[in-house]
């Protein structure tokens, strides 16, 4: 039904006089417009029309601002084809009252840009203060257990009212009372796994006197749950049916744990004998609920076989099952009695590593797995490789739930199975390993003549905390902090110059103990002033600068005040222009010196951060095209943005850096992508009509910064900040193109 064609009138006549607001809504450019809303929702709120209508137009001023981010994710999926939603947020009415709002929305119609939402909304205040006060009470109810550790029950079935009290003598606050218990359904306090259960069991005591033992979870904070055994008798009153329910509940949350594990360990996986999937993963809830309190590194690890389903088709089901079964035993022998190996799919397992000593542990068992599960099967007088291919996530750091570790840990896994198979990867192993050996250990003193010995590669960990981190500052601290330990500096930090032209709101630094900076805001000003107005006049390009070697008095002086015996600095450029600075410092006697492979390594880690923070400094700028920017960064093929008026590249996704760390943001293509002196005679971009948004074109040509043959699909990008930019999006067909 196209939009303009839609007719309330009638059906607004209909609803006007229900109880529940009823509203039609076009949604265009993030802004509302009523089409219709009926009677009922603005006397829900205490609106008048005039007052209610401009609510609905500017609905997320009245909305709490903890809420937005619900009503915005609603809005979005409302927005997708078929969308629908129920959610439920809290708005201030007009007497500024505090009411929450069930909202049921679905998408009506849409044309082009427009959209039509229609929306069924309901006040559940009541509801929520219902459930805030049985929360509330059971909190009350479960710390009175934790000091006496059993409850008396007491239910009267003519009032509904449940009262539960500390066993033996109790004063007025050792009870608490619940009203209206099974008008609320009598379960709101029980797991929702054992509410049936206990539900069935309390209608069939009210039928006729009886006796019942039933053991359920019930509520002990928002989230927590603890096991009772519940020993219920119904009383038969004088008029001739069930007036009371009376019981004791004894807390057995230890042994029913015990129990629970015990039957766990039990249930195992028929082919490989290890955990199978469900018990597997309820024991690594359990152990995490016990280690939550607990300052010790544990470490979740998926072990995916690489593969599989072609083993299958090759050597056949009994010869795989094989490769399962020996897998199996190489983990069982691996880890400890208190750690958990568990079979989580046909070619997937699981183990729960705990009490780890150390950071390097997690990395060398996940190396050992990769080199344990690889077999050379014989097939038709040639071997096929069986390999596989590992994922860790590390407790706390990586997240305190199986949910958050398991995510965590097939991230890692998919980053192998995207760089070739038969690999480990450590979720953020970094970031991680930094935050392990520098901040968990802060009352350590850290030696600049020993450094920290790295385990990895410096450039692998340096992109893994760019790529990984969201948030730029925090990435560009922790790699400030991973090079300062790594290389032995003192200070670290990288800064935009005075105009912030990077998106920066404040230097990255860190410092070493015993060689921290002054007044943060003095110290900030001041640096920027120096390294702008003086560093990159006597210093274009990446240089080591020696105190004993200034001429300049005012960055001697700077030198002399912050007690720098030397430095390595590195300027950050975008199209010939100054934008900031990347900046290590020596503070000792001695002076900074640095081996050739050593000071190429570390330019080409500069390289790498300078073109992420240009590539964060152009997506702001394009933010008509942010989503998609995330999206291309992400792609398994070589993408640039180029403008194609001055043949700069303004965008490197994530592979090309990979692939070609010299190339960086502000790069002619030209010269950076084909070695060329002069634009390209036949430029793909030359080819196409640049009047026309829609122009495709497609050629395969040879890269040489990729060192490979390329089909490159070049499109055009509408931005009203750039002038030109164009699209390339390449794809390796050296394989194809050689053959």
């Amino acid at each position: 039904m196209a939009i303009e064609e839609m007719n309330v009138e009638n059906f607004g006549s209909m609803i006007n006089n229900i109880i529940a607001g009823i509203c039609f809504f076009e949604y265009e450019n993030n802004e509302f417009t009523t089409i219709f809303a009926n009677d009922g929702f603005f006397r829900m709120l205490g609106y008048s029309k005039a007052v209610g209508l401009g609510y609905l137009k500017n609905v997320r001023m009245s909305i709490i601002p903890e809420d937005l981010p619900i009503f915005e994710q609603a809005i979005a999926d409302i927005l997708k084809d078929d969308g629908s939603v129920e959610v439920e947020f809290r708005t201030v009415t007009a007497s500024g009252g505090l009411r929450w709002l069930q909202v049921r929305g679905n998408l009506y119609a849409r044309e082009g840009s427009r959209y039509v939402i229609v929306c069924v909304i309901q006040d559940i205040t009541e509801k929520k203060n219902i459930e805030e006060e049985l929360r509330q009470q059971a909190e009350r109810l479960h710390i009175l257990s934790e000091a006496e550790g059993e409850k008396i029950l007491d239910y009267n079935a003519k009032t509904d009212v449940l009262i539960v009290r500390t066993s033996g003598d109790y004063a007025s606050t050792g009870e608490t009372v619940v009203d209206r218990y099974m008008q609320r359904n009598g379960e709101l306090t029980i797991h929702s796994e054992d509410a049936a259960r206990f539900r069935l069991v309390m209608k069939g005591l009210l039928k006729s006197p009886g006796h019942q033992e039933i053991e359920v979870r019930t509520k002990k904070f928002d989230k927590d749950y603890v096991w009772y055994q519940m020993n219920l008798t119904s009383l038969l009153g004088a008029e001739g049916y069930v007036t009371r329910i009376v019981g004791r509940l004894i807390n057995i949350h230890e042994k029913k744990l015990q129990e629970i594990n015990l039957q766990l360990r039990a249930k195992r996986d028929a082919l490989t004998k290890l955990h199978e999937k469900d018990a597997a993963i309820q024991l690594i809830q359990n152990l995490l609920i016990e280690e939550m309190e607990s300052d010790t590194l544990n470490a979740l690890v998926i072990v995916d076989m690489d593969n599989f389903k072609k083993l299958q088709a090759l050597l056949g089901q009994a010869q795989c099952n094989n490769i399962l079964v020996e897998t199996g035993i190489y983990l069982s022998e691996m880890v400890k009695g208190i750690d958990v190996v568990g079979r989580i799919d046909v070619d997937k397992f699981i183990l729960y590593i705990r009490n780890i000593n150390n950071y390097s542990d997690i990395d060398k068992l996940t190396a050992e797995i990769v080199h344990k599960v690889c077999y050379k099967i014989p097939y038709n007088r040639e071997e096929i490789r069986v390999t596989c291919s590992v994922g860790a996530a590390v407790f706390p750091y990586h997240g305190a739930t199986y949910e958050d570790l398991f995510d965590k840990a097939s991230r890692a896994i998919a980053r192998v199975k995207a760089g070739g198979k038969h690999n480990y990867r450590i979720y953020d192993a970094a970031y991680t390993m930094a935050y392990h050996a520098i901040r968990k250990h802060n009352n350590v003193a850290y030696d600049p003549e020993k450094g920290m010995e790295l385990d990895w590669d410096t450039e692998d960990m340096i992109m893994r905390i760019l790529f990984e981190d969201d948030i730029l500052e925090s990435a560009l601290q922790s790699v400030i902090e991973l090079i300062t330990v790594h290389y032995k500096f003192h200070r670290g930090f990288i800064c935009g110059n005075e105009r912030g032209s990077l998106p920066l709101s404040k230097p990255a630094r860190f410092s070493v103990h015993g060689y921290e900076m002054g007044s943060e805001s003095k110290e900030h000003q001041e640096l920027r002033r120096v390294v702008y107005e003086v560093l990159y006049d006597s210093f274009k390009n990446c240089s080591i600068i020696h105190e004993y070697d200034i001429v300049v008095d005012e960055l001697r002086y700077y030198f002399q005040s912050e007690g720098i015996k030397s430095m390595l600095y590195y300027p950050i450029t975008s199209k010939g222009e100054f934008q900031g600075a990347i900046i290590f410092e020596n503070h000792e006697d001695v002076q900074l010196e640095l081996e050739t492979h050593v000071m190429e390594e570390i330019r080409s880690l500069f390289r790498i951060v300078e073109a992420h923070i240009l590539q964060i400094g152009l997506m702001d700028r394009l933010q008509d095209f942010a989503t998609q920017i995330k999206m291309l960064d992400n792609l398994d093929s070589y993408v640039y943005i180029i403008n194609a008026d001055t043949y700069e590249l303004s965008f490197l996704n994530k592979k090309v850096l990979m692939k070609a760390p010299d190339v960086k943001i502000g790069d002619i293509c030209y010269k950076a992508l084909q070695h060329k002196d002069a634009p390209c005679e036949d430029c793909i971009f030359n080819r196409m009509n640049r009047h026309d948004p829609h122009e495709r074109h497609t050629e395969e040509m040879f890269n040489y910064s990729l060192r490979c043959w390329c089909r490159t699909s070049a499109s055009w990008l509408e931005c009203k900040d750039e002038n030109m930019l164009g699209l390339l999006n390449c794809i390796d067909i050296s394989e194809y193109f050689m053959g």
